[in-house]
C-alpha cells in the first residue's frame, strides 16, 4: 500500500521517520479541511432576457445571461439532425453579440442555443445558419485537434459555480470534438479527455452540432441548482467570433467569472461513481544493430471512485503511457535546460489543482514530467499510484502520491505532492503546497510554500486585474542554508492595453527536486507592456505594438542576464494574415564557460548583442497556409542567423500535410556550427473516431531520425485501440539505417458504474 494511504488514523509509529510523519499530519489536516463545511458564496442575481443591443462595458453579472434550463424526460438521438422532440421544449439561446471584428453588433449569421438535461446527461445543440452553406470550412477530423482553421462552436460549463474553474467542450462542422479543463479563469488544459458524445451535420441552411455530457464524466456541486455557462462560434471565412455571455474582447471565453448563468439543474446523478479503466498492451520489439527481437506483454488498471460528486479518488496500477505523443525536438543554445510539458492522461487529469503562485517556468514547486524519469532521462517504470483531487466547499484539494520501480542506482523511490487552496473574495484564491521525493538521486528533499492568487474582473467596468504573491522553502540532504525563493507580479491582460510586472528572488541552493528551476542564485525584476489598435477601415483586424523587459542579478546585485525586446509592430488583417517584426537588446554575463555545441565553447565574459526578427504568416483558413521567420545579428562572440518556415496542406477534411523546418547558422570565434531540425505530419482521418497520424523528425544534433505512426479508433468515448509504430533511424556514412523499431497495440476501455 502506499506510503500516505498506508496510515491514517492513530498515532505514528516509532520506527516512521519525521519526514513521513510530517506528510501523514499535511494529508490530516488537509483532509479535515476538505470535509470541514466552507462558507458559500452569495450568487449573482439576474436581469431578464436581452432584448436589443446593449453596450459591452457592463459585467456578465449585472446583465441579462440568465437563463433556466429545462428538464426533458425524451432525451435525442446524438446524430446531428437536431429533429428530436426534446430539442423542441428546451431552453432556446439566441442573443449572440460579435466580439471580433466589431465588438457588440449584431452577428453576419443567425446562431440558435439549445440545452436540455435528463438525470444523466446535459444536452447541447447549436444551429449555426449560414447564407452560403457551401463556403463552410472543415478541416480537422481528429479527436482534440486545433479547429481554429474552422468553422466551429465551443461552450464553458462552471459546474461548481465558483467563478473560477470549468469544463471546455468543442466541435467543429463535421464533428471533430475537443474538451479541456479551465482553470483560474485564464488557463485552458487541453490534454485533459473526458467521456462525452457528439456528431455535427452539413445541410442547405448551415450546420449543427449536437452533444451529451454524461454527468459522470464532471465533478459537481450537488448543493447549488445554478452552474456558469458561455458560448460562442468562430465563422472561419468573415474571421468572425460570436459570443453569448459577455461578447466583449477584453473577455475571453476562459474568463467563467463573466459567464452566464443556466439555472434549474438539480436531480442529477453520477451512479455509483466509479470508473474502472483496464488496458493490455502488445509490444513487438526489434534491435537491428544487434539482430534481436523481443515480445513484451503487459496489462494494468486505472480506478476512479467520486467520493462526493466534486471529489474524486484515482487509483492506477502499472501505469503505462505507450500512446502518449512523441515530444517535438528541440535545440537548446542557451546554457540551461529546457522545458518539456506533461502529455500523460493520468498526470493531466486534474492538474490544474497542483498550479501555484501564477508561477510558469522558474521556479516551479511541482511539474509532473518529472515524474517516471532517472537521472539522466531514461524512463522508469511506474508501479502505482494514487490521486485525491477536487473540490469541497470553498476548498481545492489535490493529494498525489507515486511509487517507483526499484532500481540499481535509486531503489525504489516514492513521491508525494500535497496541494490546498482556498476561495476567496470574488474570484482569488490563498493556498498551500507541499511537496517530498527527489525523483533522480537519493537525496531527500521537500518543498513547502504559500500563495495568493488575486483576479478581479470587474475593474473599471468589465476589465481585469490579476496579481499573484507566493513564497517557497526548500530541505535538501547536505544544503547548509539558502533554500528560500518568492516573488510576486501584478497585471492587467486586457485588450486594448495590457501590462505585467513582477519579481522574484531564488536562494543559490532552493531546490524543487519535483518541479523546475532552471536557474538559482538570482533575482530577477520582469515587465511587459503591449497596446493594440483596431482600425474601423474593415481591412485591418488589429495593430500591436509593445515592449518587455528582465534583468536578471546575483544575489550580490550583479548583472547575469538583461534582455530588452521591442514588438515593433504585428499587424493582423481581416483574413488572419499576420506581418510582425521585433528588435532585441540583450546582455549576458558568464561567470563561468560553457559548451554551447559539441566542441565549441564560449568562455567566461561580459557579452552584449542585438538582435532583430520578421515574421510573415498566412491564415489558416485557407487550405494552404505557410509562415517564415527570420532572425539575425550578434551573438556572444560572433553572429547567428535564424530561419523557421512551414507549410501546411489541408487537403481535405479527411487529410492533412504539414512540413516546418529550422535553421541556425551560428557564426563564433570558438567555432561555427549549423543546426537543422525538420518536422512531418501526415495525419490521416477516416471518421472523427478513426485516425492515423504520423510524425517524422529529424534534427542534425543527434542525426537520427524519429518517427512515430499512430492509429486510434475510438471505438465509443472511453473505449479505444491505438497501433504504434516508433522508429529511430540513425545516420551512418552518409546513408540512413534503422537502428529500433517497436510496434505496439493497445486496448483500454471504460466500465462505469
Amino acid at each position: 500500500m502506499l506510503p500516505f494511504l498506508a496510515q491514517t488514523t492513530g498515532q505514528f509509529p516509532a520506527e516512521l521517520s519525521l519526514r513521513h510523519q510530517l506528510r501523514l499530519t499535511t494529508c490530516g489536516l488537509v483532509l479535515c479541511l476538505a470535509w470541514g463545511k466552507g462558507a458559500t458564496a452569495a450568487a449573482p442575481t439576474r436581469d431578464a432576457p436581452l432584448e436589443g443591443h446593449q453596450p459591452t462595458e457592463t459585467r456578465a453579472a449585472d446583465r441579462a445571461w440568465h437563463r433556466l434550463i429545462v428538464r426533458t424526460s425524451t432525451p435525442p438521438v446524438i446524430d446531428g439532425q437536431l429533429d428530436d422532440v426534446a430539442w423542441a421544449g428546451a431552453l432556446v439561446i439566441e442573443d449572440f453579440r460579435q466580439v471580433v471584428p466589431r465588438e457588440g453588433a449584431k452577428p453576419s449569421e443567425r446562431t440558435v442555443l439549445r440545452l436540455a438535461y435528463d438525470d444523466e446527461f446535459l444536452y447541447v445543440s447549436f444551429r449555426c445558419h449560414d447564407a452560403e452553406a457551401d463556403r463552410i470550412i472543415a478541416t480537422q477530423m481528429k479527436r482534440d485537434a486545433s479547429v481554429g482553421s474552422d468553422d466551429h462552436v465551443n461552450f464553458v460549463v462552471d459546474s461548481f459555480f465558483d467563478k473560477r474553474n470549468g469544463y471546455f467542450f468543442e466541435m467543429n462542422a463535421v464533428g471533430a470534438r475537443g474538451d479541456a479543463l479551465v482553470e483560474d479563469n485564464d488557463r485552458f488544459r487541453r490534454d485533459w479527455d473526458g467521456i462525452w458524445y457528439g456528431k455535427a451535420n452539413i445541410d442547405g441552411n448551415g450546420w449543427t452540432a449536437e452533444m451529451a455530457i454524461p454527468f459522470k464524466t464532471l465533478s459537481f456541486n450537488p448543493d447549488t441548482t445554478r452552474w456558469g455557462f458561455n458560448a460562442q462560434r468562430f465563422i472561419r471565412r468573415n474571421n468572425e467570433l460570436i459570443r453569448w455571455a459577455s461578447p466583449s474582447q477584453n473577455t475571453a471565453l476562459e474568463s467563467i467569472a463573466d459567464a452566464g448563468v443556466i439555472e434549474g439543474i438539480e436531480g442529477i446523478k453520477q451512479g455509483k461513481g466509479i470508473d474502472i479503466k483496464p488496458y493490455a498492451l502488445m509490444t513487438g520489439k526489434r534491435d537491428h544493430e544487434g539482430d534481436r527481437n523481443g515480445l513484451d506483454f503487459d496489462a494494468g488498471l486505472d480506478v476512479f471512485y467520486k467520493f462526493t460528486p466534486s471529489l474524486t479518488l484515482a487509483l492506477t496500477v502499472n501505469t503505462d503511457f505507450a500512446e502518449t505523443e512523441v515530444d517535438e525536438r528541440q535545440v537548446n543554445l542557451t546554457r540551461f535546460p529546457l522545458f518539456f510539458p506533461e502529455k500523460r492522461d493520468f498526470f493531466l487529469q486534474d492538474a490544474g489543482i497542483f498550479e501555484f503562485g501564477g508561477i510558469r517556468r522558474n521556479p516551479l514547486p511541482f511539474h509532473s514530467r518529472r515524474i517516471g524519469l532517472g537521472p539522466t532521462g531514461e524512463p522508469i517504470d511506474i508501479l502505482g499510484g494514487a490521486k485525491l483531487t477536487g473540490r469541497v466547499n470553498n476548498l481545492n484539494l489535490g493529494l498525489l502520491d507515486v511509487q517507483m520501480k526499484d532500481t540499481t542506482d535509486l531503489g525504489g523511490k516514492n513521491l508525494f505532492v500535497g496541494r490546498a487552496s482556498l476561495n476567496v473574495l470574488e474570484e482569488s484564491t490563498v493556498g498551500t503546497i507541499f511537496t517530498h521525493g527527489d525523483p533522480r538521486t537519493t537525496d531527500d528533499n521537500s518543498v513547502a510554500g504559500v500563495d495568493f492568487n488575486y483576479r478581479n474582473s470587474d475593474f473599471a467596468g468589465n476589465r481585469t486585474v490579476d496579481g499573484h504573491l507566493w513564497g517557497l522553502t526548500s530541505n535538501t540532504t547536505g544544503a547548509d542554508g539558502g533554500e528560500s525563493a518568492y516573488g510576486m507580479k501584478l497585471g492587467y491582460p486586457n485588450d486594448r492595453v495590457q501590462w505585467e510586472i513582477g519579481y522574484s528572488q531564488i536562494d543559490e541552493h532552493f531546490n524543487a527536486a519535483l518541479g523546475f528551476v532552471p536557474r538559482r542564485g538570482i533575482r530577477e525584476w520582469f515587465g511587459n507592456w503591449r497596446h493594440r489598435w483596431r482600425p474601423e477601415d474593415g481591412r485591418i483586424r488589429r495593430i500591436d505594438s509593445g515592449v518587455s523587459g528582465t534583468l536578471i542579478t546575483n544575489l550580490d546585485n550583479d548583472v547575469e542576464s538583461r534582455g530588452l525586446n521591442f514588438n515593433l509592430l504585428t499587424v493582423e488583417s481581416e483574413s488572419g494574415d499576420v506581418l510582425s517584426a521585433s528588435f532585441n537588446r540583450q546582455r549576458e554575463v558568464l561567470d563561468d564557460a560553457f559548451e554551447i555545441n559539441d566542441g565549441t565553447v564560449i568562455p567566461a565574459g561580459d557579452y552584449k548583442y542585438d538582435r532583430y526578427s520578421a515574421t510573415i504568416r498566412t491564415s489558416t483558413g485557407r487550405p494552404i497556409s505557410v509562415g517564415a521567420t527570420y532572425g539575425g545579428g550578434t551573438f556572444y562572440t560572433g553572429t547567428r542567423e535564424d530561419y523557421r518556415a512551414n507549410v501546411a496542406y489541408r487537403a481535405s477534411r479527411h487529410l492533412f500535410l504539414g512540413l516546418e523546418y529550422e535553421m541556425n547558422d551560428v557564426d563564433l570565434d570558438e567555432g561555427d556550427f549549423i543546426t537543422r531540425i525538420i518536422r512531418g505530419r501526415v495525419n490521416v482521418f477516416f471518421t472523427p473516431d478513426v485516425s492515423w497520424t504520423t510524425f517524422i523528425q529529424y534534427d542534425s544534433l543527434s542525426e537520427s531520425i524519429g518517427i512515430n505512426s499512430r492509429v486510434r479508433w475510438i471505438v465509443k468515448p472511453g473505449s479505444e485501440f491505438f497501433f504504434v509504430l516508433n522508429q529511430a533511424v540513425d545516420r551512418q556514412d552518409d546513408s540512413f539505417r534503422v537502428r529500433r523499431t517497436e510496434l505496439t497495440t493497445k486496448a483500454g476501455w471504460t466500465l462505469r458504474f
